[in-house]
């Protein structure tokens, strides 16, 4: 691995998470084993979400405006759930997190076999939605808490892990149903979940607190604490609103573009392609974009990755083939990997305490809130007006966060939205 030595004292040596593992006699770095964890779960999730979810609630009956509300799901729980669980991390350890939300990775994909109607959908989306709601925060914290000197490329490295599901996800996930029906879709995913819940088995242990065991109360009243300073940080806001609209996107394409694609008779098979190749183009540029910011500054690769995302949300309502929409996704994918690594890690330079759990939840809430508001917006929009007129309006809100950013970024000082430095 690049970088600092895991053993390098001034990176704290003696944290759980910066220890070397021996599985069956050969020794593995816990960051390598963290990727694939997030590997694992994110291909198993990511196989359900996009595109299977909107074609299963098509077949089940959904109306074009619920669609949006039904892959959603998911990113609602995160809202409420990502918030407290950040900070509970830092209370109870990240390992326990992490283990909560892989093991809603490897029993959430069985439940869709015993749906029959679009509202018991939602109700297992929004259970399946506990999955990164609890995991992603601590995971994120991990990295950004134990690499204070790398945490742009380190951040980089992970969200390329995670990526890698994202990339095969969609893809494996639109060849089964194309090959077979939802139900092995979904029998498939649920073994993948269960493999990435077995992976975190041989991952260090939290170090044990020297801290007494404290009463729910008092616990409940530190976790507020923590969380209303974080969330009043107003220079913490400030990105991750500008993440929450650049997520709204994201959420607009996952749950409308594949019906879109249908419309214009794209094959299953070639959504799934089209999907992927956003996640390559993220594989391959968020490590070098996040080592980058960290060099150079965060604010520019936030400005160039925004305003390309903006641009590919108006353009793909006028496209109408396989291989420009294709491309279209695949630039879409190099705009997100260069900001979400500046806006992750921008995040952690901002944490002065140490509550980096608690700032990595804050954080997911608002970027989730994002991601769940744009399917629901645009699914009214589109039974209003078209996709044309959809997908323009919300690039002109992304376009629109990303002038407060920019506004914000000089209020609140350079600082403190731009320098790699705390």
């Amino acid at each position: 691995m690049a970088g600092a030595s895991e053993d390098d004292p001034a990176l704290g040596a003696s944290d759980p998470a910066r220890q070397p593992i021996v599985i069956s006699g050969v020794r593995i770095s816990a960051f390598v084993l963290l990727c694939g964890m997030g590997f694992l779960g994110r291909l198993s999730y990511e196989m359900i979400r996009t595109p299977i979810t909107s074609l299963y609630a098509k077949q089940l009956g959904a109306p074009t405006e619920v669609i949006g509300l039904l892959v959603a799901a998911v990113t609602i729980t995160g809202i409420f759930v990502k918030f407290p669980s950040g900070g509970l991390a830092d209370l109870y350890g990240f390992r326990r997190l992490m283990q909560g939300g892989l093991a809603v990775k490897a029993t959430g994909p069985f439940l869709y076999l015993i749906v029959g109607s679009w509202p018991a959908l939602l109700a297992v989306r929004l259970f399946h939605g506990l999955s990164t709601a609890l995991y992603a925060p601590a995971a994120s914290a991990v990295v950004a808490k134990f690499y204070p000197k790398e945490r742009g490329s380190r951040l980089g490295a992970y969200g390329a892990a995670e990526n890698a599901g994202v990339v095969l996800g969609p893809v494996l996930g639109a060849a089964v149903l194309a090959r077979t029906n939802f139900p092995v879709v979904f029998l498939v995913s649920g073994v993948i979940g269960v493999a990435a819940l077995l992976a975190i088995l041989p991952f260090p242990k939290d170090a044990p607190s020297s801290t007494p065991r404290q009463s729910v109360r008092e616990i409940a009243r530190r976790l507020s604490q923590g969380l209303r300073q974080i969330a009043g940080d107003p220079a913490i806001r400030l990105v991750s609103l500008m993440e929450a609209m650049l997520f709204s996107g994201v959420g607009t394409l996952q749950a409308y573009l594949p019906l879109y694609a249908l419309s214009v008779h794209i094959t299953v098979a070639k959504m799934g392609l089209i999907f992927g190749a956003q996640g390559v183009v993220s594989i391959i540029s968020r490590p070098f974009m996040g080592g980058a910011a960290d060099r150079i500054g965060r604010r520019p690769f936030i400005v160039v990755g925004v305003t390309i995302c903006a641009a590919v949300l108006i353009a793909i309502p006028h496209t109408g083939t396989f291989l420009p929409l294709l491309g279209l996704s695949a630039l879409f994918g190099l705009g997100t990997g260069m900001v979400t690594p500046s806006t992750t890690a921008m995040i952690g330079d901002l944490v002065t305490r140490g509550d980096f759990g608690a700032a990595m939840g804050v954080f997911g809430s608002l970027w989730d809130i994002g991601h769940a508001v744009g399917p629901l917006v645009v699914g009214v929009l589109i039974a209003w007006l078209d996709y044309r007129d959809a997908f323009a309006l919300i690039a002109a809100a992304i376009l629109t966060a990303l002038a407060i950013f920019l506004i914000g970024s000089r209020q609140y000082g350079s600082n403190a939205t731009n320098s790699p430095e705390k």
